[in-house]
């Protein structure tokens, strides 16, 4: 095991393992994104990022380009250190994914009503020139969640759908109960076929916002995190097969090994839980106490897994 650290006590809101796994990156704190190489534990490329409410995101286009989310889209040359302009402006809660080619970005955010329509929230867009991809169906009111197959030939989809509303009643000290209506929502997954985005199958009743998605390996499975709750659906059979609740406290990632056979997830109480893929029981808890864990990792071989904090650290351990 080995801590990185950037010396303050600030969040890390993102980890990447490069392709070649030689290098990590992550989006921090104190307002700097670095990129270390993981041999000598140096920081081989660091930069400003721009202040902003709403988070950040990134990934791996290649061993030598990092695609950011923040006030803008941007693509960092780490060879050349210089920064590219994809798009501007600034969706809420911006998520960011690569296809396993490299060749399509995929960009959501992560709405929290539907009172206000604001188009397609998911964009996908070909890297080779930036261009946007025609809208897909249903592709709005987007909650963070976003994955592809390993084969890159689906995409699954975190979203929101209004279902009415809700009556509500509140006790006034001294008073009458008042009752006032609510927005009711539906929480579902899409699963999509890429490139031409058709809606192949929709995962209802998720009770919260899915924020966290993974396909395994051999495309089977569907992981995905709503709140407290990690759900497994098999899309062979259509059906699910696990659902776990630990408690309060909310899963903030997840991530298949590469060979399948388990699922790790980080929650904000400090823990990291790895499932066994067959089973979906439980198989091993790590407690690293190095703060709230936010984000998870495995480098491209599947040896080594990375996890960021909410102080400032970020741990990396071997995965057997």
């Amino acid at each position: 095991m080995q801590t990185l650290s950037i010396g303050k006590k600030k969040r890390i809101y993102a980890v990447a393992f490069s392709p070649s796994g030689e290098e990590l990156a992550a989006v921090c704190g104190d307002g700097s994104i670095r990129v270390w190489t993981l041999a000598t534990r140096e920081v081989r490329r660091t930069a400003p990022i721009d202040q902003i409410s709403s988070g950040y995101d990134m990934t791996y286009l290649d061993e030598n380009r990092i695609i950011f989310g923040g006030i803008n889209l941007y693509c960092w040359d780490l060879g050349a250190d210089t920064w590219h302009t994809i798009s501007p402006g600034s969706p809420w809660g911006r998520r960011l994914k690569t296809s396993p080619t490299g060749e399509y970005l995929a960009e959501v955010d992560q709405a929290r009503s539907t009172d206000w329509p604001t188009g397609p929230s998911l964009l996908v867009r070909t890297t080779a020139d930036w261009e946007l991809l025609p809208v897909m169906p249903g592709s709005d009111f987007t909650t963070g969640g976003v994955a592809f197959s390993r084969d890159g030939q689906l995409i699954a989809t975190g979203h929101m759908a209004s279902v009415g509303q809700r009556v509500r009643t509140i006790g006034m000290l001294g008073g009458p109960a008042v009752e006032y209506a609510t927005n009711d929502y539906d929480y579902l997954v899409r699963v999509r076929t890429m490139p031409d985005g058709t809606v192949t199958r929709t995962i209802d009743g998720w009770q919260q916002a899915v924020a966290h998605l993974a396909f395994s390996p051999d495309g089977r499975f569907l992981a995905g995190t709503a709140g407290p709750r990690l759900r497994i659906w098999d899309l062979e059979a259509n059906r699910e097969v696990a659902l776990h609740k630990r408690g309060t406290k909310h899963f903030q990632g997840l991530s298949f090994t590469a060979d399948g056979r388990f699922l790790a997830t980080v929650s904000n109480d400090e823990t990291v839980r790895i499932w066994d893929a067959h089973t979906w029981a439980e198989h091993t808890t790590f407690t690293w106490q190095i703060g709230r864990l936010l984000n998870i990792a495995f480098a491209p071989d599947g040896l080594r897994v990375a996890a960021g904090s909410d102080s400032g650290q970020i741990v990396i351990w071997d995965a057997e």
